[in-house]
């Protein structure tokens, strides 16, 4: 099902939704993690922060300008990633110290959960075409 995070959240809370997926941090953020006891890293979740430009613009910006900007976009993604490492570390710790339980996932498991959810990545490649999927690496 898809739905608003709000929307989710009011219905865990009624004991209408069993679970919701969402990365650790939204998870603590949201206090989803007061209303289940389990969580399941299963790796199939990925959240991009893209920077956009203007393409002629930046083509019209002076060599020096570009290289620039190049860099700084670098180094604000190295430390964005560094940043979200820290904060699913600091999420994971609150899941747990609230008493939850964290389930990693074995080889064996994960390849039984990309089995199961094989039908839905099949419909999300015809919804929006499968050459952005074959930009992902493959897990």
């Amino acid at each position: 099902m898809r739905m608003d995070l709000t929307e989710a959240i009011a219905m865990i809370k009624a004991g209408s939704l069993d679970a919701q997926e969402n990365p650790l941090a939204n998870t603590v953020t949201y206090g989803v993690h007061k209303f289940h006891k389990f969580h399941t890293l299963t790796s199939h979740f990925y959240i991009s922060r893209p920077i956009f430009f203007h393409r002629p613009s930046f083509d019209a910006w002076p060599d020096d300008l570009k290289r620039a900007m190049k860099n700084a976009v670098t180094e604000a993604v190295a430390f964005q990633r560094k940043l979200a490492v820290e904060e699913n570390e600091q999420s994971r710790k609150a899941i747990e110290d609230a008493g939850c339980e964290i389930v990693e996932l074995n080889a064996q498991e994960h390849a039984a959960f990309v089995a199961t959810v094989q039908p839905l990545l099949a419909d999300a490649q015809k919804m929006y075409g499968a050459e952005m999927f074959k930009l992902l690496p493959k897990i």
